[in-house]
């Protein structure tokens, strides 16, 4: 089993922090964290250069994950078992990020989903690390571990 992250940006001196996060969930499930980078133009034809990119890499049978701050919110037990049960039903999971220009619509049209991680506007980098931060407590809650930070 295989959750990949698609990142449109680089995480630079976040990667660390990724990579801690993907070390500590490889005990649960394989995290693969791709940077796919972004154009540095905030126009339309920038956005759907990026898209393309993303839908390039996409099997039809995966099942992509939009993160949007308008998309559906989740507390923490309750994106665990939603997690658990897109995986038990609907195989390899596609976690998007977005970039700083946002993403072009031709990438939520293919979104299975859209999950909120929080209200306020996040940079690519904080909630990739929000993201494998959550999956990893997810992970530790349906294995009935204990986690605390």
């Amino acid at each position: 089993m295989r959750i990949d992250v698609f990142v449109l940006g680089k995480m630079k001196d976040f990667s660390r922090i990724a990579k801690e996060y993907i070390k500590m969930l490889s005990q649960f499930v394989e995290v693969r964290l791709l940077e796919l980078g972004h154009e540095n133009i905030e126009n339309d034809s920038s956005l759907r250069r990026d898209a393309a990119k993303v839908l390039r890499m996409l099997r039809d049978d995966d099942y992509l994950i939009l993160l949007d701050e308008h998309g559906k919110d989740f507390d923490s037990i309750s994106f665990a078992h939603h997690i658990s049960e897109l995986i038990t039903t609907r195989g390899k999971l596609v976690f998007l990020v977005g970039g700083p220009f946002g993403v072009d619509d031709s990438l939520r049209k293919r979104a299975n989903e859209r999950i909120s991680l929080s209200k306020m506007t996040l940079t690519h980098r904080i909630a990739t690390i929000v993201l494998l931060e959550q999956l990893f407590r997810g992970f530790k809650i349906l294995s009935n571990q204990k986690y605390h930070y």
